[in-house]
């Protein structure tokens, strides 16, 4: 199931420090990141995910949140692989040729 296409779910396997992890640079630190402990899950709270999503519609962020947690839920309770935490982030941006869009218009 497709969630939103500007998400991705990262299952977080261990629990290592941040520092292992390698250095934040200035736009790691600024995008938008929603992490759920699969021991202790709380609800995000709904600003930070309008924020990764990019919604400012309150009903549609609270339907986002719902399925966001839906989906935590199943990832963590996934047997063949058992996360700490599951991240959701945003995607990449791609690049401007996969962004084409057809052109209908006449050229008369």
């Amino acid at each position: 199931m497709k969630l939103h296409a500007a998400i991705v779910v990262l299952a977080v396997l261990s629990t290592a420090a941040p520092a292992i992890a390698g250095p934040v640079g200035p736009d790691d630190a600024a995008a938008p990141r929603i992490v759920i402990d699969c021991a202790h899950p709380r609800l995000p709270p709904q600003h930070e995910v309008g924020a990764l999503l990019g919604q400012h519609n309150i009903g549609q962020v609270y339907a986002s949140r719902a399925a966001l947690m839906a989906e935590a839920r199943r990832a963590c309770r996934r047997h063949d692989a058992r996360p700490h935490r599951v991240v959701f982030e945003r995607a990449l941006p791609r690049s401007s040729e996969a962004r084409r869009v057809a052109d209908n218009r006449r050229s008369d």
